[in-house]
This record gives C-alpha cells, structure tokens and sequence, in this order.
C-alpha cells in the first residue's frame, strides 16, 4: 500500500476517485486499487464495490474491455444483496458503455434504462444526467439524431439545475449536440450549443475539454463555407496528444476523419487515420470493423487501384473474423446479459454467499494470492499457536520506487503480478501460504517446516524471480528485477508470531544492507584505479 495514503480515510479516498476520474487515469486507477486493498483490510464491503466500479470505469477509458467487464461483475455482485442505489446506477451505467463499445445498443439501452431508473430512486441528478446523455448516445448511433438530440437536452437542463460543479459534462453534452446538428446539416441550431459552450470559463477547463470545444469549433466553422479550417485543426492536432483518456480522443478524431473525408482533405485524413491505428485496440475486431470504413473511403477517393483493392481485401478480412468469431466475442456480453437481468431464481444460500464474499475479501485483486487481512487473521489463529514449528518470512522487490519511476506504474503492477504468480507455485496447503502485505512488499507463513526447507524455498523464489530476467535499469544492485527477504523460525510453543514478524523484518532490513555492500564492494574491486601503473 502507497504509505502516503496509509493515513487516508476510506471516504477521503472515494473523494479523491471522483475528482480526477474524468481528468486524471492513472491516479484513479492507483487510488481504486488502494482503495480495494483498505476495503478488504476493514471487511467495508461498499468500498469494495466502489473500488471495483471504478477500476471498470478505468479500463472502459483505456478500451480495454475484458477488464472492464470483469470488475463490472465483481461490483454489481456485491451491490445485489445490498441498497447500494446510488452504486447500481453507476453499475447500469458502465454496463451501458460497455456494451456499447461492442456495438451492442440494444443490451446498452437496457442497461442505461435500469441506470436511469437507480439514478431517480435516489434522485441523483449527476447520474440522472449522465443516464439520459447515454440513452441519447444509443439513438445516436442508430443515426437517429433527432431522437437523440432530445435527450441531450433533458440532460444538459438536469445539469443546469444543479450547484455543483457540472463544467466537463456540460462539455460532453454540448459536443454531442454540436455533432448531432451536424450530421443534421442546420448551421443555425449548431451555432446556438457552439455558443453556450464558447460562453463557458476557460478556467473551468479540464483535461478534454480544450479538444472538445475545438471539435464544436471545426464543426461550426466547417458549416461557415468561407471558414478555413487550418488553424484550427492544428491545434486540436496539438491538444489530441496531451487527452490521457485515448476513448474520447478515439471517438472525437473518428468524426474530424469523416469530416475531412468529406471535404476531401487528403493530408488531414491521412494524419488522422495514422493516429487512430495507433489508438485503436488490435482485439476490438469491431471497432476495426469502423475504422477500416475509414481507410476504405481514403483509398475511394486518394489511393490507386491496387491501394483500394487492398482496402477492401482487409474489410472482408475483417467481417470475416467478425462473423466466425462473433459468438465468442459476444460471449462476455450474453454473461453480462444474463447477471445484469438474473434474478432470485439463481438464488444460492445466503451461508455459500457469505462464503463467496469472504474469499473475494482474502483475495489480493492485482496479484490474486491472499491479501494483507487475511494474513492479519491467520497469524491470531488459535491453531497457530500450538503448532511446533512456524515461520513467518518477509519479502520485498528491491527498488520498486525507482522500477515505477521508469517504467511507469503498469509495467510497476505486472512485476507485482509476475512475483505473486511465482509465488504461488510454492503453495501448500496448511503448509506455505503467500501473501501480499502491501504495495511491494509480501510475507508468507510457513506451518509444520524445517528452518532448511524454509531457506530453500525462499532462495528458490527469489532465483525463479531473478531467471525471468525482468529488465530494472533502476536498480543499484542487479540489471534486473529482485526480491530480498528475510525470515525468523520458532520450534517451541507457544508461538509469538508478532516478535516473528519483527525478526523477519529485521532479516530483510539486513539480507537488503548486506546485498547492496556486497555490490558495492564488488564494484570497487572491478573499478580500474585512475592512477595505477601496468604490470607485465
């Protein structure tokens, strides 16, 4: 756990996810993944399901939908046996994007309609809102746009009813009602939502909401006949590259391509489909499906026949793949369907469901061993206490800082995942059981071991650790990511696993002092001194 949020409370944390989600991925992704550490740590099972909510809404911004979908499930089964409304709504919501980002807006209109209705239950205007831009986003895509501009305004009138600040979803409405006018071709109704939108403060102005205004700005100027687009498209060109959220910048540059497409701007379309293949997600057949529609009108208007050829070539590919692959794509989509509308005919009894919801409690998200308050909860074991022999050891990678420093946070999580899997191989039942205590580091518990077997098996995982040959430029020690651990044996009873933990503690602190002046050391006799004279 990141020991500057150690002292934060639950709620603060949630306060802190719902400020820079919109602004701010990575921190929300690091904050919910803190979050669900603390919320298993204190069994709050609301936490929890927030943290999972979020992590969803994460990887919905980062088109990585396997993983949405999964935390999805995991938040709106901990949300269905309690009154979490306010939750489910936002549950219903993501559910809604999620299908949509499959091109399922049937399934999506469903989800939002169940959202809508959570959002009025608890009269929610924020959610309210953000249901009736979703329900109009599904028209929209029908191509509807007249529906679908009637309820862009009941949220945009939702958002102007409420005290808070609504600045960035006022931006997104506004956007939507820019781009459905277009389509529509009406100039006049365009420049009415292009002017509330250029009325804004550019103080209130977040991350996406500069290229959201310069994308109402092209469309209206694009109207203007006489308007060069130049100047304009450049920014937005600029302003694209600072959006850490890569859907909405997905989703906006998609229409500018049309847009130049139409115009038949040959050197702005190309720039813009460059960028799109460089976003788009290789395992989103569909949305490969849309953006080959794209290419396809390029080469009909700019490529040779050969280019054109080849264009279509990979559009049949590509349906192709669609249509073999169609019902394992939508496999997670028909689960979804199926948890999203089952109802109490599915019911387990309420001992298994506890069950359930006590492992998922035990189970480190990220790493998938057991977590830090199930290793507070096995070393107060009665049990442990008259066993013989016991071992606690404790573990952790060395410079982990500096590994996230330079090779950013998610490559920081995969390392973590790389050790907890390593990890678990050395499990046994009863036996050995590995936790994640915190952040980087980990402890494990060994039950009925010689002192020799429990040497073994942590010099074991650490050479197993090291034969992955992870590259860490950041280490002072090694090229490569290590772990350092330090244990403490006890073969009588009772058993003080507290003054255990301490003493393995104590072995980490110097196994890690001991590794570094080895290293410096080494060092040292390896340098060639700057003033030493040639022997024969």
């Amino acid at each position: 756990m990141d020991k500057n949020y150690e002292s934060w409370s639950l709620e603060k944390i949630q306060a802190e996810i719902m400020q820079v989600r919109l602004i701010d991925l990575k921190r929300e992704y690091e904050l919910c993944m803190i979050l669900s550490e603390k919320a298993k740590l204190f069994h709050d099972v609301y936490a929890l399901a927030f943290s999972y909510t979020f992590i969803s809404d994460f990887y919905l911004a980062s088109k990585k939908n396997k993983e949405c979908i999964r935390y999805l499930r995991r938040a709106k089964k901990l949300c269905e046996s309690t009154n979490y409304t306010e939750l489910l709504a936002r549950i219903y919501n993501f559910y809604g994007m999620y299908y949509n980002s499959n091109y399922e807006e049937i399934n999506a209109l469903e989800a939002y309609l169940k959202s809508l209705d959570a959002a009025e239950k608890c009269q929610n205007l924020t959610l309210m809102s953000s249901a009736y831009n979703n329900i109009a986003t599904c028209f929209e895509l029908k191509r509807n746009y007249t529906e679908a501009i009637q309820y862009y305004e009941k949220c945009y009138e939702l958002l102007q009813r409420m005290d808070q600040d609504s600045a960035y979803s006022k931006a997104v409405v506004l956007s939507n009602l820019c781009n459905c006018e277009y389509k529509l071709k009406d100039a006049a109704a365009l420049r009415v939502y292009f002017s509330r939108f250029d009325q804004m403060d550019r103080c209130s102005f977040v991350e996406a909401m500069k290229l959201l205004y310069l994308f109402c700005k092209l469309m209206y100027l694009r109207l203007q006949d006489t308007a060069s687009l130049q100047a304009v498209m450049e920014e937005l060109l600029l302003e694209q590259e600072k959006v850490e959220n890569r859907l909405l910048v997905y989703q906006i540059l998609k229409n500018i391509c049309s847009i130049m497409l139409e115009i038949e701007n040959q050197p702005y379309s190309k720039r813009l489909l460059k960028i799109l293949q460089a976003i788009e997600d290789e395992d989103d057949i569909k949305s490969r499906r849309e953006l080959q529609k794209l290419i396809v009108s390029y080469y009909e208007k700019f490529g040779t026949k050969e280019e054109l050829l080849q264009a279509y070539r990979d559009f049949y590919t590509i349906i192709l793949t669609i249509e073999d692959t169609d019902m394992e794509d939508n496999s997670s989509g028909l689960t979804a369907a199926l948890e999203l509308y089952r109802t109490k005919e599915r019911q387990v009894s309420l001992e298994k469901e506890n069950e359930q919801l006590e492992r998922l409690m035990n189970i480190d998200d990220l790493t998938s061993i057991f977590n830090r308050r199930c290793f507070n909860e096995d070393i107060t074991a009665s049990a442990l206490q008259k066993e013989k022999a016991v071992a606690v050891a404790m573990l952790d990678i060395d410079y982990f800082k500096e590994y996230n420093d330079m090779y950013g946070h998610q490559m920081g999580d995969q390392a973590l995942v790389e050790v907890g899997s390593c990890m678990k191989r050395y499990e046994k039942k009863g036996e050995i059981q590995f936790y994640r205590y915190g952040g980087d580091e980990f402890s494990a518990i060994f039950i009925g071991q010689s002192e020799e077997a429990v040497r073994k098996t942590m010099l074991a995982l650490t050479n197993d650790i090291r034969a992955k040959k992870i590259p860490h430029k950041g280490s002072k020690t090694e090229q490569i990511l290590t772990l350092s651990f330090g244990y403490a044996f006890h073969s009588q009873e009772p058993v003080d696993m507290t003054l255990l933990i301490k003493q393995a503690d104590e072995q980490l602190y110097q196994h890690k002092k001991l590794r570094r002046q080895r290293y410096n050391t080494t060092e040292a006799v390896t340098e060639k001194p700057k003033n030493s004279e040639k022997t024969a």
